[in-house]
């Protein structure tokens, strides 16, 4: 518990504030293909450690989405990907984490800028700097680059010049002191064949993952632990939920863990690295719905976790802007009683609902609806015996709103909000398995 308690309290200094080191020589880059999402995980980034013994994966898609530290069984990796990031995103960012020292950097960019049509020979000059301001600031720090994987449907020019910039960084590597590792290879075949990927290769499924982790693991210095399990969707999903629900399969199993169950504001926190114990596992799907997370417990039922915390329900009335609470409470109470029923044994915390702010655009009538639903599910503690968790006053103003300095975009968090959630959560015993 102490250990806990001070892991929030440590990063409650470094959100106070601390020195950065050197001035960052390159500027925030002016577009983006997604700013709010940028602003949300760039933000967060920014404010959690690195240690020396970090090994850290930065870049775009491929990266982000990737479940680095469960992949090798180790919280020392730290995810740093953003999706949709291009070469000067990672420019920018490199900063904050080479003068961190960490032990090893991964670095995976280029296919956005291929599709921003960024000149090729301007996208292998970024390459390049992105390894010298490492080794300018941690001469020590071990790097790779991890090259462009050409994904179905790219025109011949694009792959010209995915083909071009792979093999030019390739001939610059020895000279700028860092290591390829063709993924590109390990990948490519599976994505034509859609072993690797349902879609032409924008998200990996957990084979893909499988074997991008497998291809890396050399260098990472483990083993990866998963490995591909895929079963049918019970309910038409998107895309990205397939992928994430096949990512989750492939996974060690969750016996004894505490499982962050829910919706994106669990898919985008970084609960591994505010509860680094080894615990901690993360199981939230952006857009996900009440129906949709009670069809995926498959995953989760036969491990049996020591506890899981619950939030959804957001996009049940982003969806639907006339559906009401009581509506949303009928799936709940059904997702909730398969809790109950399949793990018996399963410490369960139903957290509020939260408000919206008024900059986004799905507030009109959604904090009415939200208040409500979460009415009903403290009133259903009792009755099917969970534990009712008020986030949402936690993190809302005196209107009622979600606070301002705790939200990104009006929906998703802030680095502000999400240490001030995960400060409540380490009450008590809360996020020990074994209490």
């Amino acid at each position: 518990m102490k250990r806990i308690l001070f892991v929030v309290a440590l990063m409650s200094v470094v959100l106070a504030g601390c020195s950065k080191g050197p001035a960052n020589p390159y500027a925030k880059p002016d577009w983006f293909t997604n700013a709010n999402y940028f602003e949300e995980k760039d933000g967060m980034y920014e404010e959690m450690p690195v240690g020396s013994n970090s090994i850290v994966m930065v870049g775009d898609d491929y990266i982000d989405r990737g479940m680095w530290s469960e992949f090798f069984g180790d919280t020392a990796i730290k995810n740093r990907g953003i999706t949709y990031d291009a070469t000067e995103h990672v420019l920018y960012r490199i900063h904050n984490i080479a003068i961190q020292h960490p032990a090893k950097i991964f670095v995976s960019v280029g296919w956005n800028d291929i599709v921003h049509q960024l000149p090729k020979e301007q996208i292998v000059e970024n390459i390049e700097n992105i390894f010298k301001q490492i080794h300018k600031l941690s001469p020590a720090t071990k790097c790779y680059w991890m090259n462009i994987v050409s994904t179905n449907g790219v025109t011949a020019e694009m792959s010209a010049d995915i083909d071009y910039v792979n093999a030019e960084v390739a001939k610059r590597a020895e000279k700028g002191k860092f290591g390829v590792i063709d993924i590109q290879g390990a990948l490519l075949a599976g994505i034509r064949n859609n072993t690797y990927s349902w879609d032409g290769g924008t998200f990996l499924n957990g084979a893909g993952y499988e074997a991008l982790a497998q291809a890396i693991e050399l260098q990472i210095g483990k083993e990866h632990l998963n490995h591909a399990n895929d079963r049918e969707y019970p309910l038409e999903v998107s895309d990205y939920y397939k992928h994430r629900v096949s990512v989750f399969r492939s996974l060690p199993e969750t016996e004894h863990k505490i499982v962050m169950l829910g919706n994106s504001l669990n898919n985008n926190a970084l609960w591994e690295e505010l509860f680094p114990m080894g615990y901690i596992i993360n199981r939230g799907i952006s857009g996900d719905v009440v129906d949709g997370v009670c069809q995926r417990l498959d995953e989760i039922i036969p491990d049996q976790p020591a506890k899981i915390f619950l939030i959804t329900g957001t996009n049940d009335f982003i969806n639907n802007p006339e559906k009401p609470a009581i509506e949303v409470w009928n799936s709940y109470e059904k997702l909730i009683q398969t809790i109950r029923k399949e793990m018996p044994d399963t410490k369960l915390y139903v957290q509020s609902t939260l408000p919206l702010n008024p900059k986004s655009k799905f507030y009109e009538g959604f904090n009415e609806r939200a208040a409500e639903l979460n009415k009903l599910l403290e009133a259903g503690e009792d009755r099917y015996n969970y534990y009712y968790l008020d986030i949402a006053s936690l993190l809302s103003d005196e209107n009622g709103d979600l606070a301002e300095m705790n939200t990104t975009d009006g929906i998703h968090l802030s680095a502000i909000g999400y240490f001030k959630w995960a400060t409540e959560l380490a009450k008590g015993p809360r996020m020990n398995p074994n209490f």
